[in-house]
């Protein structure tokens, strides 16, 4: 990934990056891709900077989310080195659907692909991930997305291997990442990829350590859904947690193993275990961040025997450890 040089410090230099800029754009996405590469730059040193940004867009004229108009470079004549796409400023599956539907995005989607065919690496964060799913440019291969609207990303594209777990995915030259402050983790990737050194630089600027999962942000009964049935083994998930079991939740909704099983994996994209294992998890994090309570003791609450199968479930699902954990909440 890109076209310029290498200076003495080791650092690539003029990468061509284009950030995709839409109508309605996510103005802390955008703004945080721009200013993390302008900072990366000023602390290159004196000298070639290693990112040639560009600000572009499908249309002349492009308002933010918040309604601040957003001034455009031309598109390039050649393809870019890199294109970021921020977040459209879409809160809900609905909102995503329509933004989906618009004439921009889809001329966006088809200059993505056209870019991707010329050996563009192309990236996107949040809900810009459905850009590139809408792009054709995931199929078959591993991508994430922001958490809450993971079930309707698989809906849409159900041949993309998706892991909302994830805060970053690298797939050749397509990278995701998760939910809408994801766009840091993706801006620093971008740095981390020119020079190791100064992407440790820049993240310390930003006070910014890198979090490997989205997991320890997820709030599971937030995942977009409308399945009734689904909302009520959720119902009955949080009261039973510490002794609850799938064949309990089938019998006390009056639905079978294999009913209950199939509409959450339709609705959520996983097993009825696994949701409930998310959920567990869920509390647990709020326990340790908001109680004084020891590991067993929580790990009891949540259904689990032993502190130590708690601990090693969390290290998994979040990339962190307990005591990581307790401090989030201090």
């Amino acid at each position: 990934m890109g076209s310029g040089g290498i200076d003495n410090d080791g650092i690539v230099y003029d990468m061509r990056v284009a950030v995709l800029t839409l109508d309605g754009v996510f103005d802390t996405g955008l703004a945080t891709l721009c200013d993390t590469l302008a900072i990366a730059n000023a602390l290159a040193g004196p000298g070639r900077s290693p990112f040639a940004v560009s600000r572009v867009g499908v249309r002349r004229r492009v308002r933010t989310g918040q309604g601040l108009i957003v001034p455009l470079d031309a598109l390039p004549r050649r393809a870019p080195d890199l294109v970021l796409v921020p977040a459209l400023a879409a809160k809900s599956a609905a909102g995503i659907e329509s933004a989906l539907g618009r004439s921009d995005v889809r001329d966006a989607a088809q200059l993505l692909s056209s870019w991707a065919a010329r050996g563009t690496t192309v990236a996107g964060a949040c809900t810009a991930t459905f850009v590139l799913g809408a792009a054709a440019l995931l199929d078959g291969l591993p991508a994430t997305t922001t958490w809450w609207l993971a079930a309707a990303f698989r809906e849409r594209f159900p041949n993309v291997k998706l892991d909302e777990t994830q805060m970053l995915i690298e797939a050749g030259t397509l990278i995701t990442a998760g939910a809408a402050l994801a766009h840091l983790d993706l801006a620093l990737w971008v740095v981390r990829r020119t020079s190791p050194s100064l992407a440790r630089t820049t993240g310390r600027h930003l006070a910014f350590d890198q979090r490997p999962s989205q997991g320890a942000y997820a709030l599971p009964h937030h995942v977009a859904h409308s399945d009734e049935l689904v909302e009520r083994f959720e119902l009955w998930a949080k009261r039973n947690l510490a002794s609850g079991s799938l064949a309990d939740g089938a019998r006390a909704l009056g639905a079978s193993q294999r009913t209950l099983e199939r509409r959450v994996h339709h609705a959520l994209g996983k097993s009825p275990l696994a949701f409930l294992q998310d959920l567990r998890v869920s509390h647990a994090i709020h326990e340790l961040e908001t109680t004084d309570r020891g590991l067993d003791e929580i790990a009891s609450r949540v259904g689990y025997q032993a502190g130590a199968t708690l601990r090693t479930l969390l290290r998994k699902r979040t990339g962190l450890g307990v005591r990581e954990l307790r401090a989030r909440g201090a």
